[in-house]
């Protein structure tokens, strides 16, 4: 008796389960990001906002990256080239397991080398459509919905795109939600450290040598990218949006004038001040609550972001759709 009790139990469990996961609701997002000139004499922070990107999902690299292979892996070789498709199979193929499952975010195993500038573009190269218990999946431009928005604002006078990408992904509660990563623009880790200091280009030296006699190489720099950080979305009995973005800007800032070869940071105190290049950094940095398939914007006085969350086809409902017109299509011919 109680043995059936317990398989009645565990049934009921997974059953439980089964719907849960089966009623999790999916929503395409679709979102620019342009840049105001504006004259605003706003204070801005003197350092970045803190965003937690190593968690975030990741739809952009695969799109726009060179997949770089690590010399430890013994993964098929990939070729480096600037297509998304290539990019996107050889990341699939790292750990030796094709899969025809979306890349959501790329494994530890994977390292990218990025172009100088990113455009503002960022697509699947093919029709994309989410799979059941999958991640999120980047759209191809022809499934965005922005062009008249996007051709309306880039008529006015003083703004810049940024940011356009459209993707589809499941909505969870606040404590299961995962941010999706957003940057774009130039990288300006070539002339500004990622606290905004100028680079000071050092005396030029002799190449470091390794112990074969092969020069050193240089380590490997983070990119500091004009646009970055992080939009989370998630469900709790209303939609809500969470932006944690850092718009980076060349300007000038009073500085103390400190000698490249200083060797003491003290001498900070009584260096004088003169001006000197710094890239300021713009929050936008907002928690709000949306309504579905109504367009929202997000107002700033030297950015704006425009986003909407759609309501959509759940992927297991979408295979079935697109299996169905995939035999009509058969018998047609």
């Amino acid at each position: 008796m109680l043995r059936k009790l317990a398989v009645s139990i565990a049934t009921l469990i997974a059953l439980s389960h089964s719907q849960v996961v089966q009623a999790e609701a999916w929503f395409e997002v679709e979102v620019y990001v342009f840049e105001r000139q504006s004259q605003s004499t706003e204070q801005w922070p003197d350092t970045p906002i803190k965003t937690k990107t190593d968690k975030a999902i990741d739809l952009i690299s695969p799109a726009v990256a060179q997949v770089v292979t690590p010399m430890a892996s013994e993964s098929a070789p990939c070729t480096l080239v600037f297509d998304a498709d290539a990019n996107s199979h050889c990341a699939e193929t790292l750990n030796g397991e094709p899969t025809s499952e979306p890349i959501a975010a790329a494994p530890t195993s994977v390292e990218y080398r990025y172009p100088p500038v990113i455009p503002s573009e960022i697509s699947s190269a093919t029709t994309s459509y989410a799979s059941a218990n999958g991640g999120p999946v980047l759209l191809a431009r022809n499934q965005s919905q922005f062009a008249s928005t996007i051709n309306s604002i880039s008529r006015e006078r003083g703004t810049r795109s940024l940011l356009h990408m459209a993707w589809q992904q499941p909505m969870r509660g606040k404590s299961g939600s995962v941010p999706i990563r957003l940057f774009a623009g130039k990288d300006f880790s070539d002339t500004y450290h990622f606290d905004g200091r100028k680079i000071v280009t050092p005396t030029q030296t002799e190449p470091m040598i390794n112990a074969d006699g092969t020069p050193m190489l240089s380590p490997v720099v983070s990119p500091v990218w004009e646009l970055d950080g992080t939009l989370n979305i998630y469900l709790s009995h209303y939609l809500y949006i969470e932006t944690a973005l850092n718009m980076r800007k060349e300007g000038r800032k009073l500085l103390p004038a400190m000698p490249s070869d200083a060797a003491d940071t003290s001498a900070t105190l009584t260096a004088p001040k003169v001006m000197t290049p710094f890239l300021m950094s713009v929050p936008l940095e907002q928690n709000r609550r949306v309504k579905s398939e109504e367009i929202h914007y997000l107002d700033h006085p030297e950015m704006g972001m425009v986003i909407q969350i759609r309501k959509m086809a759940q992927p297991s409902a979408q295979q079935k759709s697109q299996n169905a017109e995939s035999i009509q299509t058969v018998g047609q011919y």
